[in-house]
Parts: structure tokens; sequence; C-alpha cells
């Protein structure tokens, strides 16, 4: 396994920098360093794969997400978030619990991570993922109800198959994006036909 070793831990680390008690996603960006922007993603993904109260994580995070995948579409070599969304504040604790909760899930998938079929985290295949992660970016951000955890695990994925060169585990989380849309579309279709039965 190369270039992730110790990824939950390194997240740790980001929290613990983090000093004032509700600090901005702009100061927790500039934190990630030059890890970025595959751990950029994999943060974001974070919140929303974690149950947050009182945090309205799917659309914050979800349209983080979109915003900074439409940066990859584009072609930027260093991606950014706007001003706007990055001057959001959000709790220390608050942060420091969903990475708590997150990292046994990220220690799950980096143990099985290693260095394969790279050909599928090259620089080359940055655009076309970047419109998987776009799409997942939005499923997340819609009201679906159940929505968020297939998407963010996509994205989580993805992320963490860029940071270890596991074009395997990129291919993984693109299944993954595969079914959580069918997913997404299918709730979205069967709430739609339920609230048109109510209103008969």
């Amino acid at each position: 396994m190369t270039g992730i070793d110790g990824t939950a831990a390194a997240l740790r680390r980001v929290m613990d920098r983090l000093t004032d008690e509700r600090p901005s996603l702009e100061q927790l960006v500039e934190h990630l360093g030059d890890r970025a922007p595959a751990f950029l993603l994999l943060t974001l993904a974070i919140p929303a794969l974690v149950p947050s109260p009182g945090l309205p994580a799917g659309f914050l995070f979800g349209s983080l997400l979109a915003v900074v995948a439409a940066q990859m579409v584009v072609g930027y070599d260093a991606l950014r978030i706007p001003g706007w969304i990055g001057r959001r504040r959000v709790r220390r604790s608050l942060l420091h619990a969903v990475v708590g909760k997150a990292a046994p899930v990220i220690e799950r998938v980096e143990a099985r991570l290693r260095t394969r079929s790279p050909a599928l985290t090259r620089d080359t295949v940055r655009r076309p993922l970047g419109v998987v992660i776009l799409l997942m970016g939005v499923l997340i951000a819609l009201p679906i109800p159940f929505g968020n955890t297939l998407p963010a695990l996509a994205v989580l994925v993805i992320a963490m198959g860029l940071l270890a060169r596991d074009g395997l585990a990129v291919a993984t989380g693109l299944g993954i994006s595969a079914v959580a849309t069918a997913v997404s579309v299918a709730l979205v279709v069967g709430t739609w036909k339920a609230a048109g039965t109510l209103l008969v």
C-alpha cells in the first residue's frame, strides 16, 4: 500500500491543528496541506457519510463536493472552495466526533489498498472522475431520504484509491457510484409515487 498509510491518523492530526472552537471550512481545507485534492475529496465525503446531528451535512458537503468536482472537470490543478462557502463555521467538537465515527470505515478500506491498475489513477482520468464525483455531490446535496450514504461512500473509496494509486479501488468506487445513482432514482420515483397516491 502506497501513499495512504495512516489516513485516519492523518485526519485526526488535521483536526488537532484546528484551535478555534468553531473553525471555518476554509481553515479546515488550509490544514489539509499538500494532500489535496484527493485528501480534500475524502475529507468532504466523511461528514456526508456519517450522520451529523445539527449539521446540514448533505446539502453543505454535497454542494462542496460538487464545486470541487466541477473544478476537476474544468481541469484546475489546485482545487479550492468558494469564499462564501469557506466562511461557514462548524463546531470543532462535532468535526472530531465525525472523524472518530468515520475512522473505522477508513481503516477497513485502507487495509485492502495497494498499488494496482495505476492507469485508473493517472491525471488523464481526472476529468471523467470529476464528472462522477460531481453527480455524487449533487445526489448528496438533494433532500433524498437515506440518499447520502452510498454516494458519500463512492467518493470516499475513489479518493482513497487515488491516494494509494489503487485503480481497483477507483473502479470499485465507480461501481458504488452506479449503484448509488440507481438507488437514488428509485427513491425519488418511489417518493413521488407515494406522494401522488396520498394526494389523490
